[in-house]
């Protein structure tokens, strides 16, 4: 996905697959106090990772590190994310990791 340098308030919808599928099948019902579950930029000018603090999301509305599931039944492994203004305002590149909650 490609965003436009210096963006403010942007969500991103994100699917995160369960690895315990042969199907292809998303990974439902995770929250962002999830155990395990942690998330990461990194921009091309940075010397380190940055811990996104993720936190309750509204569908539809922005909020930094905003992370809220689509719809578990219908569309589970759907979740939207509040990219954190910080992330787009550095370097040409940025990329976002999720990672750790159980499966």
């Amino acid at each position: 996905m490609k965003l436009k340098r210096g963006s403010t308030s942007v969500r991103r919808l994100i699917f995160i697959a369960d690895s315990s599928s042969t199907t292809g099948a998303g990974l439902a019902n995770l929250t962002s106090g999830s155990s395990g579950l942690v998330a990461y930029y990194f921009a091309g000018d940075l010397s380190n990772e940055v811990v996104i603090n993720l936190s309750a999301g509204t569908l539809g509305t922005y909020s930094s590190g905003g992370f809220v599931a689509v719809d578990n039944t219908n569309m589970p492994g759907w979740y939207e994310l509040g990219i954190p203004n910080n992330a787009l305002d550095a370097g040409n590149e940025v990329a976002i990791q999720l990672r750790g909650a159980t499966n």
